[in-house]
C-alpha cells in the first residue's frame, strides 16, 4: 500500500482557515514532513467547545489528561525525552492506564532504550500493564522491521514472551503469544505448539481469541515444523478455527497440506470454503483445479446453492495458481453466467480476478475470454489487457486484439503502460515513448503525466539499450512518483565513471520537506556502493535530515557498510502540533465520533476510536472536514480482502502532502474494520481501507482507527473507480472542560 505525492508546498494555497485550497488530485508537499498534519487541526477542533456539556473535570480526570497528552506529544515526535517521565510514569503512576499508555507508546517509539524499562513492567502488579508491555516488546523487536535496519532481535525479548505464556491473566497471554510471532525465530513455535494442544476447542470468548492470535503467531514465525498442529486443528468443528488455519497454512506456505486443504473445500461454511480455496492454489497440484472449479460458478453445480464472492474469486485465483489450462472453459463459462456491467458489482469484481488468472495460467486458449473484456470500460479492462499482454509476449498480434487508443483514464492509461511492458518489442517500445513525449507537452492532460511512472517501469522491464538515457532525466523530476520510478529503474553500464553520482545528486536536489518516499528511494538504491567515500559521506550527510525516515534509512545502510561511529537512535521527527491540539486530544479522545462515507454505492458508518489512534482519527476528521476525501474513488478494490480509497492521484501514490505517525493498537482486523494504507513505518497520510474479511495478517501492522458499523453491503459493492461524495463527522462531545485551554 502505497503512499506519496508530488509538488512542493506553497503558502498562497492555504486558504485562511488553514485548509488547503488544492484541486482534486493536487498533493502540495509542505516544508516539513508533518507540518501540515495539524495545519486545521487548531481551528478545527476549537469548534468543539460550542457543542460540548460543560461538566468541570475532577483533578483526578485532569490529570490523567495532562499525562495522556504529554505521551502522545512524545509518541507523536518518536523521542522517550531526556528525562525520567516514561519509566516513572511506567512504573509508578497510580492510574493504571496511565502505565498501559506509556507502555503501548513506548512500543510505537521503538527506541531500543525502552526495552528494560518494558521487560520490567512484564512483571507490574496489573494485568492490562503487563499485556500492553507483551505487545510493545512485539512492536519494538519487530525481527522484520530490524532485519530492514540490520539489527538483530535482543535475545531476551524472546525469553520474557516466552515466560509471559504461563502469566496467570490470559490477556497477557494473550499478547505474550502475538508479541512472540513478530519478535521470536522458528524454535519458539514449540512453546507455542505446545500451548495449543492445551487449549479447548470451544472455550470461553477470550480462549478462542488466545487460539487465533497463537495462529496468527506460528505463520509469522514460519517454522514448517508448525505445519501439523495447524493441520490437527483444523479438524475442530468450530468453522472459525478452520479457516484460520487454513489461512496459516498458506501462510506457511504449507503444500503438503493439500488433503486438509481438500476436506475444507467441502466445508458449508463459505469462510472456510474461501480459505481452502485460496490454499489449494499454492498446492503444485493441477488435479486440484476439478475441486476448485465448482467454486467459481454463480451457484454450485451440486448443491444449487450460491457461492459467495469470496469463495469465487478465492477460487478463481487459486485456479490461476495452478496453471492449469483445462480450467480455461470453466472460467469462461463463469464470466458468461451475468452480465459484467456496473450494476452488477460481484460479476465486475469477479472479472477482475478471472482475467488475472487467465493472464497467470499462460495458455493462448484463454485469449478468447480476455478479449472481451477489454472492451468492456472499467476494472474489468485493466485487469484484462494486462492479461492479455501476459499471453501475447513477443508477439504484435496484442495490437490486433486490443485497441488502446480507448483506454483514456488515469488507471487504464497505467494499465496500457504496463500492458506494453509485458508484451514488449518494437511496436510496444514505440508507443511507450510515445506516452513519454506526449507527457511532456503542454497540454497533456492529468492522465497522461501520471502514466509516465508506469512507462518508465514498462521500458526498463523490457530492457532497452537507451533505458539510461530515457531515464536520467527524471531523476530531477519534480514529480515524488516519477521520480522514485527513475530510481527504480536506473541501471547505469558497468563501466561507468561514479554510477551513484546521479541518485546522490537527485538526493541533494530534495528540499528538506520533500517526498518522504523519494529520498527513503534515492538513499536505498546506494547500497551497491555503499564501500564507495562519496557515498558513505551522503549517507553521513542524511543523518542529519530532517524528516526521520530518511535518517533511518540512511543509518540503516551505513550499519550494512560497517559503520561503527554511527547513533543507536535516528533521534525525533518534527512535528508543528502544539501543545494545546494534543491538550484537545487528550479530553476528546473518548467522545464518541462517527464518520459517514456518502458514496455511490450507498452510505458507510464508520466508528472512529478515538482514544486507541487519536492523531489518525484526528487527521481523518480534520481532512473530512476539510472536503478532501470529497469526489475521490475506491481505486483499489481486491474482493473479500480490502477496499481502498482516499488518493487524489488515484494511484496508490497520493496523499494530502504530509505524513502522519503509525498508531499500532491491540485492535483486531476483523470484517468491516478502517485502517490506514501504508508503504512503511510513519507513511500514512490520507489513504485509509475497510477490510472485507477479518485479516489477521494486518493486526499490529497497520493503524486501525475505526469500523464499519452500518453500511458493509456498500462496502462489499464496490468496485475500482466508484466515488466518495462526501464524508460526514457527527461527534458527540461528552467531557471537554474548555475552561481549561
Amino acid at each position: 500500500m502505497k503512499y506519496g505525492d508530488s509538488h512542493l508546498f506553497s503558502p498562497a494555497r492555504i486558504s485562511p482557515n488553514g485548509r488547503s485550497r488544492a484541486k482534486k488530485g493536487d498533493c502540495p508537499r509542505i516544508s516539513s514532513c508533518f507540518r501540515g498534519a495539524f495545519l486545521a487541526f487548531p481551528l478545527a477542533l476549537f469548534l468543539l467547545p460550542a457543542g460540548c456539556g460543560r461538566r468541570k473535570l475532577s483533578s483526578d480526570e485532569l490529570e490523567r489528561n495532562r499525562l495522556f497528552a504529554e505521551i502522545l506529544k512524545r509518541e507523536d515526535r518518536r523521542t522517550l525525552g531526556e528525562d525520567d517521565f516514561f519509566p516513572r510514569n511506567l512504573h509508578f503512576s497510580t492510574h493504571p492506564e496511565v502505565r498501559q499508555w506509556c507502555a503501548v507508546a513506548l512500543g510505537r517509539i521503538g527506541n531500543r532504550r525502552a526495552l528494560p524499562w518494558l521487560y520490567n513492567a512484564l512483571h507490574s502488579s496489573y494485568a492490562s500493564v503487563r499485556a500492553a508491555a507483551a505487545f510493545a516488546v512485539g512492536e519494538i523487536e519487530d525481527r522484520e522491521t530490524l532485519k530492514e535496519e540490520f539489527l538483530r532481535v535482543d535475545p531476551r525479548a524472546a525469553s520474557e514472551l516466552v515466560a509471559a505464556l504461563d502469566d496467570p491473566s490470559i490477556q497477557v497471554r494473550m499478547r505474550a503469544v502475538e508479541a512472540l510471532g513478530k519478535a521470536g525465530s522458528p524454535s519458539d513455535s514449540v512453546e507455542i505448539i505446545r500451548r495449543l494442544h492445551a487449549l479447548p476447542y470451544e472455550g470461553s470468548p477470550v480462549e478462542q481469541t488466545y487460539l487465533r492470535l497463537a495462529i496468527t503467531a506460528l505463520t509469522r514465525l514460519r517454522d514448517p515444523s508448525a505445519v501439523p498442529a495447524l493441520e490437527k486443528l483444523a479438524e475442530s468443528p468450530d468453522p472459525e478455527i478452520q479457516w484460520r488455519c487454513a489461512n496459516g497454512l498458506y501462510g506457511l506456505r504449507a503444500r503438503k497440506a493439500r488433503s486438509t486443504f481438500l476436506r475444507l473445500l467441502r466445508s458449508y461454511n463459505p469462510d472456510v470454503r474461501a480459505h481452502a480455496a485460496r490454499g489449494a492454489g499454492i498446492c503444485e497440484a493441477p488435479d486440484l483445479a476439478d475441486a476448485l472449479i465448482p467454486l467459481i460458478s454463480l451457484h454450485d453445480p451440486d448443491s444449487g446453492k450460491p457461492n459467495s464472492l469470496g469463495v469465487r474469486a478465492s477460487a478463481v485465483e487459486a485456479l490461476g495458481n495452478l496453471r492449469n489450462p483445462g480450467a480455461i472453459p470453466a472460467i469462461r463459462k463463469a464470466l458468461q453466467e451475468a452480465p459484467i456491467v456496473r450494476a452488477n458489482p460481484e460479476q465486475v469484481n469477479f472479472a477482475v480476478q478471472a482475467a488475472a488468472a487467465l493472464g497467470n495460467i499462460g495458455a493462448p486458449e484463454g485469449k478468447d475470454a480476455l478479449v472481451p473484456l477489454t472492451r468492456i470500460q472499467g476494472p474489468a479492462a485493466v485487469s484484462a489487457v494486462i492479461a492479455l499482454a501476459k499471453l501475447s509476449r513477443g508477439n504484435a498480434t496484442f495490437f490486433d486484439l486490443v485497441r488502446l487508443e480507448d483506454f483514456t483514464t488515469e488507471a487504464a492509461r497505467r494499465a496500457a503502460a504496463q500492458a506494453l511492458g509485458e508484451v514488449g518489442g518494437p511496436e510496444a517500445v514505440r508507443r511507450l515513448k510515445l506516452m513519454l513525449i506526449q507527457a511532456a507537452s503542454e497540454r497533456a492532460t492529468a492522465a497522461e503525466i501520471r502514466a509516465v511512472p508506469a512507462a518508465v517501469e514498462a521500458l526498463a522491464r523490457i530492457g532497452v539499450e537507451d533505458l539510461q538515457t530515457i531515464v536520467e532525466p527524471y531523476l530531477a523530476s519534480h514529480d515524488g512518483v516519477i521520480l522514485r520510478a527513475a530510481i527504480k529503474a536506473y541501471k547505469p553500464p558497468p563501466r561507468r565513471k561514479a554510477p551513484w553520482k546521479p541518485l546522490v545528486e537527485a538526493y541533494q536536489r530534495m528540499a528538506p520537506g520533500w517526498d518522504l518516499e523519494a529520498k527513503v528511494s534515492a538513499l536505498s538504491a546506494l547500497q551497491p556502493w555503499l564501500s564507495e567515500q562519496d557515498v558513505q559521506a551522503v549517507l553521513r550527510s542524511a543523518l542529519g535530515d530532517r524528516q526521520r525516515n530518511a535518517r533511518v534509512a540512511a543509518l540503516s545502510l551505513l550499519r550494512k557498510a560497517g559503520a561503527t561511529d554511527v547513533p543507536d537512535d535516528p533521534g525525533p521527527s518534527e512535528s508543528a502540533t502544539t501543545d494545546i491540539t494534543y491538550s484537545i486530544l487528550a479530553v476528546s479522545r473518548q467522545n464518541r465520533t462517527v464518520a459517514t462515507l456518502e458514496t455511490e454505492r450507498g452510505n458507510i458508518e464508520i466508528e472512529l476510536y478515538r482514544e486507541d489512534a487519536p492523531l489518525t482519527t484526528a487527521n481523518f476528521i480534520s481532512l473530512a472536514r476539510g472536503d478532501f476525501f470529497n469526489g475521490l474513488s475506491f481505486m483499489r478494490v481486491v474482493p473479500y480482502y480490502v477496499i481502498q480509497g482516499g488518493d487524489p492521484r488515484n494511484d496508490m501514490e497520493g496523499g494530502p502532502g504530509y505524513t502522519i505517525r503509525c498508531e499500532i493498537n491491540m485492535r483486531a482486523y476483523e470484517k468491516g474494520s478502517v485502517g490506514m494504507a501504508l508503504s512503511g513505518k510513519d507513511t500514512g497520510g490520507s489513504q485509509f481501507f475497510i477490510t472485507l474479511s477479518p485479516q489477521p495478517r494486518l493486526d499490529g501492522g497497520f493503524t486501525c482507527f475505526g469500523r464499519v458499523i452500518s453500511g458493509m453491503q456498500a462496502a462489499q459493492s464496490m468496485t475500482a473507480g466508484d466515488k466518495i461524495l462526501k464524508v460526514r463527522i457527527e461527534e458527540d462531545h461528552t467531557l471537554f472542560d474548555y475552561r481549561r485551554y
